[in-house]
This record gives C-alpha cells, sequence and structure tokens, in this order.
C-alpha cells in the first residue's frame, strides 16, 4: 500500500513553452556499406551547426533515434543529459522518417516545426529568415530553408489558386545558393531541366519588401504547428519510402496553406560526406532572437482541391508561355 504522500505534489513549478522546435530523424547503422561510413561524422557536424545557430531560449530540440548504432546512441544521450537538447527518443527499429517526425510533430506545442535530416548543416541567421516569412506572408505553411525553385508545381494548388496575381516571375537567387545543393547531392545542373532553366528565372512573392521563392523541398524545411492539427489523422504504411507525398505534403496544400522557400541558402545538404572548408567558415557568432510572430495563421479559403488543380494547370501554362 502507499504510504505518505508525494512530494512532488506540493511543488508549484510553472511550464515553459517555446516558440519553435527542431525535430530530427536519425538512422545511422551499424553497417559496413561505404554509404554509412562517414553518416555519424555528418550528424555530429550537424547538430553542431544547429546548436549554434539556434536562439535557446525560444528553440526546444527533439532527436529521433530509428535504431542507430550504440556510438550515435551515446552521443545523442550526452546531449540529454548537458541539456542541450530537451527531447530523445529511441525507437527500437528503425521506423522511419514520415512515422516517427509526425507523430512527434503532431503532439508539439511549439508554434513552429522544423523538420530537418541529420545530414542538414545551418547556416547563421535561418530562424530569423524564416520567421520573417512567417511574419509577412500569412497563408504560407512550409519555408524550406533554402531555395526550391523547381518545386514551384508541387503540392502548391493552393497558393497558384489564391495568389496567381501576386506571382513574380524573375532571377532572384544567385546561382551559388543553388550550386550549393548541387554539390550536396552531388548533381550538377539540377536545376535545368528539360522545360525550365531553374537558374535563370524563378517564381516567386514579394511582399513589403520580403521575396519568397515558390515552392519547397523536404530535406530542411520549417512549418507553422497548425498543418499538423488541422491535417487529417493518417497513419503512414512504409519506412522507405515514407510518403511525405500523400502523409504530409498533399494535406497541408488541400487545408489551403503555401509552399516557399528561402531565397537564399541558409542550410547545406551535406549528404554523407563532411565538407570541412565549409564548415571551418561558416558559423558566426551573431546574436540571434526569434521575431514576434503571429501565432495563427489566415484561414485559407478552402475549395474542392480538384478545382484548385484544375486551375493551377492553367495558370501553369498560362506562366511558361
Amino acid at each position: 500500500m502507499r504510504i505518505g504522500t508525494n512530494p512532488e505534489k506540493q511543488k508549484a513549478k510553472q511550464l515553459n513553452y517555446k516558440k519553435h522546435r527542431v525535430i530530427i530523424p536519425v538512422y545511422i547503422p551499424d553497417d559496413a556499406h561505404d554509404y554509412f561510413k562517414n553518416l555519424a561524422e555528418v550528424f555530429y557536424a550537424s547538430i553542431q551547426s544547429l546548436l549554434q545557430t539556434i536562439d535557446p531560449k525560444n528553440t526546444a530540440i527533439t532527436i529521433i533515434n530509428n535504431n542507430s548504432k550504440k556510438e550515435v546512441g551515446a552521443f545523442i544521450e550526452a546531449l540529454l543529459l548537458q541539456k542541450r537538447i530537451d527531447k530523445y527518443i529511441v525507437y527500437s527499429e528503425n521506423k522511419g522518417k514520415v512515422y516517427s517526425v509526425l507523430q512527434e510533430a503532431r503532439s508539439s506545442y511549439e508554434d513552429f516545426i522544423t523538420i530537418a535530416d541529420a545530414d542538414v548543416f545551418f547556416f547563421t541567421n535561418w530562424q530569423n529568415e524564416v520567421h520573417q516569412v512567417f511574419d509577412t506572408f500569412k497563408k504560407i505553411g512550409v519555408v524550406g530553408l533554402t531555395p526550391d525553385p523547381h518545386m514551384a508545381f508541387y503540392c502548391n494548388n493552393s497558393l497558384f489558386f489564391g495568389s496567381f496575381f501576386s506571382v513574380n516571375k524573375g532571377k532572384v537567387v544567385n546561382d551559388f545558393d543553388l550550386e550549393l545543393f548541387e554539390e550536396g547531392i552531388n548533381k550538377k545542373d539540377f536545376f535545368i531541366s528539360k522545360n525550365n532553366n531553374w537558374k535563370q528565372k524563378q517564381y516567386y512573392l514579394n511582399k513589403k519588401g520580403v521575396k519568397v521563392v515558390i515552392g519547397a523541398s523536404h530535406f530542411a524545411s520549417t512549418y507553422r504547428k497548425q498543418v499538423f492539427t488541422e491535417m487529417k489523422l493518417e497513419k503512414p504504411i512504409f519506412v522507405f519510402p515514407g510518403g511525405e507525398l500523400k502523409f504530409i505534403d498533399t494535406p497541408i496544400d488541400k487545408l489551403g496553406y503555401y509552399r516557399v522557400s528561402l531565397i537564399k541558402a541558409f542550410a547545406y545538404h551535406m549528404g554523407n560526406n563532411v565538407k570541412q572548408e565549409l564548415l571551418q567558415s561558416s558559423l558566426e557568432n551573431k546574436k540571434l532572437v526569434c521575431s514576434n510572430t503571429s501565432l495563427t495563421a489566415l484561414k485559407p479559403l478552402v475549395l474542392p482541391y480538384i478545382i484548385k488543380i484544375f486551375f493551377t494547370r492553367i495558370f501553369r501554362k498560362l506562366l511558361q508561355a
């Protein structure tokens, strides 16, 4: 039987809520394959860059261990013990990115959620840039940390339907910022396709002097928490492919939110090798402060999704004419 009263009940301790949460899933198995050879070093560099570029007073960090090898787990455990991160989730088997990040994002209390791969190197001031975008454009639900002009029409039917007459076309992204991504994934001329040279011109929005590129990918993006609370609860089916299109991107578009990215690269996709000269020269000591971004986005215009798709196809032909 119970003896006495739990002393914790006598303590009045207030909970501390932060504005922004960063969620990073990691899977680095104990595997001799060359692909995994340097991934631990890449992951350590990623976390170091994250810790040095966030506003710690307003940012919480979750690392999700999808059954990585022991040394990776020990590294994350040390971060938790040192209170460099506030949450550490461990799975006994690899659940994949979508399953693990959706579960965490849906239950988070923070107003903004950044989901990033474990091979992302963060550049100084990325948070301020992201929050400025959310401050300025109230219908935006996703902001990519690097310019992704080639993703303009990916799950952006709501944007082209709701803001077609605000869409601009021109060169707002420097080649360097696009080539940085090409280098990371080791694909030269990645942004040049059969129908478009995305290095020459991009679709973008401009409001109050703040410009954003239309389109965002998955490797490092920030979301309004609203999108996860409003979307229908569905369960991912596969570990890989994890179903980002079905379970994250399409639901956000259906809800009426826009996908955009920053016009400059504030993250680098390292892949499975660390580029030492980049890492050594990129981190600067600057004071970081999260802006007083509005917590609630404007409620998007909800129409049958098929209507938005139909109009977007027409708009795309007009824009590319």
